[in-house]
């Protein structure tokens, strides 16, 4: 018997199909002219669309719930300015290695080069819009028929996934409605689903791990938000390794844990630098060796450094490596653990106590008043739930965040940080909270950071998302003026203009709180937590200051940034 023919759809409905079958059920984005037949089609399907106010806050707000999901995240933009709207979130996802797709939109194929409504193909006075995602996607497709339509999507999602990467895919108008004979293949039809390890480079290092007597362990950003928390934990547990993490990888096992040696790194834990430089071991896992990662390329903190990441080409791209080892993240600490074998003693908890101890690590509050950043954070700790997911932003408080604030959830802590992007916070705790509707979601986050997205509080209480934004108030950029003021006797561009927070976040439909200290903060935290509404608590916080943070390092940063300290005298005369 013959095999009938498959149904005839339209471009929309197969492009709606293939995202289904990849297990798609949420996008994020900004309702446009030629995006209807595609809205329409997700409608009739029965997937959610969320209306973000930016198209730049919907890429992190796809981000987040990719990441808090794990799974595929979409945007979806008008051509044109929607997608140059765009260009930042889809960047931050991408350097983030974040599986993320961007549906662009573009003017209709016979209006090419004849300046259609927002045409941004390059064909007249105009941008080529995909040109943009040279370098901040693995791939840009911009197919011509609704049939390769349908097969740019596919290998859209094999790069997306195979490379843990970012894809753009742009679709003219008229695609949409054309017909088409479709398949609903299933993604093992089209792209590879396995997960390579190299299996030699595990055994090498387990033979190293099981001669080690001090090994430590430090967790990258490409390893965390990919359900491997309980593999790493254990692994840790069973071979007794004292574990830090990168600043953005907070949370990857619990930080009150006996083995948790907290952040390695220029804003990080002194009790990690001490250890490292001690070991006789360092296994980096999905790490990119950053100049704030290691200390601006101290390889002594990096003694017989083995590296394992899923990019050939990042092992020993900044330091010397005892081995390298591409394998998948996400399996890797199940392999090193089965090859290990028997658990081992090496007294690690002890000699992690007795660093975090003499550190003060998430202890260290002398000196800071009840005003300070530093402060509230503590209050909050208090009294959140230990199940409690946080997400950090950019600058000053996202610093403070890092140094003074433990992560005690599984994969608990998000931050789009190797682009850092102002204003990401709060987006990203939206795409978070819809990831995990059940779980207590903190976004922290500093003035010049909330104004850049003060809308999308909006956009959490129209969804009635029930997070909790705590946004430390220091009147300015902070981080910036601080050094200003130190080296250059004044701070100048960084002042912003004083905002009613309480007011906006009440006039956008949120709850809101205006705290006056760190008791304060925190009782309107637990407000927010019995009421499961959208809350936003303003602290106006005073006293912050980025030198008391790790002063010495600081101060390198502006040394090596501007080839010395500034001399305070301004060089010209008036006249």
């Amino acid at each position: 018997m013959p095999k009938p023919d498959p149904p005839s759809v339209t471009g929309a409905e197969a492009f709606v199909r293939c995202l289904i079958r990849e297990g798609v059920d949420t996008a994020f984005g900004v309702a446009g002219g030629y995006l209807s037949p595609f809205l329409d089609a997700m409608r009739r399907a029965g997937l959610r669309v969320i209306t973000n106010l930016h198209e730049g806050a919907a890429g992190f707000a796809a981000a987040g719930y990719a990441m808090a999901g794990r799974k595929l995240g979409v945007v979806y933009t008008q051509a044109g300015p929607g997608v140059t709207n765009a260009v930042t979130g889809i960047a931050a996802a991408f350097m983030d290695s974040v599986p993320l797709l961007l549906l662009a939109t573009q003017s209709p194929t016979n209006f090419y080069a004849g300046e259609a409504h927002q045409e941004a193909t390059g064909g007249t006075f105009g941008i080529d819009q995909l040109d943009m995602f040279r370098t901040a996607s693995a791939v840009q497709y911009r197919p011509p028929t609704a049939e390769s339509m349908i097969r740019c999507t596919r290998r859209s999602f094999a790069a997306v996934f195979g490379r843990r990467s970012t894809a753009v895919l742009e679709v003219a108008a008229d695609l949409w409605g054309q017909r088409i004979a479709h398949d609903d293949l299933a993604p093992e039809q089209y792209r590879s689903t396995s997960t390579p390890t190299d299996r030699a480079g595990i055994a090498e290092l387990a033979g190293l791990l099981r001669a080690a007597q001090r090994p430590a362990l430090l967790v990258g950003g490409r390893a965390v938000h990919r359900g491997a928390a309980a593999d790493l934990l254990a692994l840790c547990e069973d071979q007794d390794i004292p574990c830090a993490t990168v600043d953005f990888a907070k949370g990857a096992i619990p930080e009150d844990h006996p083995l948790s040696l907290g952040i390695l790194g220029s804003c990080g834990h002194e009790s990690a630098e001490e250890y490292f430089r001690a070991a006789d071991l360092v296994i980096a896992l999905g790490t990119r060796m950053s100049s704030q990662t290691t200390l601006d390329f101290d390889a002594t903190c990096f003694p017989n450094l083995v590296h394992i990441d899923e990019i050939v080409e990042e092992p020993g791209r900044n330091l010397p490596l005892r081995l390298g080892i591409q394998s998948s993240l996400a399996v890797v600490a199940r392999d090193l653990r089965a090859a290990c074998g028997a658990p081992v003693k090496r007294g690690s908890v002890e000699r992690v106590r007795e660093l975090r101890a003499r550190h003060q690590v998430y202890t260290k509050l002398e000196g800071h008043s009840q005003t300070s950043t530093p402060a509230v954070l503590a209050a909050l700790r208090e009294v959140l739930p230990r199940e409690t997911i946080v997400t950090g932003d950019s600058g000053l408080t996202l610093q403070y965040l890092k140094k003074y604030f433990p992560v005690y959830a599984a994969d608990g802590f998000f931050s789009l940080y190797s682009i850092a992007p102002m204003g990401s916070g709060l987006p990203l705790a939206i795409g978070v909270q819809l990831a995990r509707p059940n779980e207590p979601v903190l976004c922290v986050i500093g003035d010049g950071g909330l104004l850049v997205h003060l809308s999308e509080l909006a956009v959490a209480a129209h969804y009635q998302l029930p997070l909790i934004v705590v946004v430390c108030n220091n009147g300015g950029y902070k981080q910036v003026s601080d050094r200003m003021e130190r080296y250059q006797t004044e701070s100048f561009g960084c002042a912003l203009p004083q905002i009613d927070f309480v007011a906006a976040a009440r006039a956008c439909g949120c709850d809101a709180y205006q705290a006056t200290d760190a008791k304060t903060a925190a009782a309107a935290v637990k407000t927010a937590l019995e009421r499961r509404k959208p809350s936003l608590i303003e602290v106006r916080v005073e006293g912050d200051n980025i030198f008391d943070i790790t002063p010495e390092r600081i101060r390198a940063w502006w040394d090596r940034m501007f080839a010395g300290a500034a001399n305070p005298a301004w060089p010209f005369s008036n006249t």
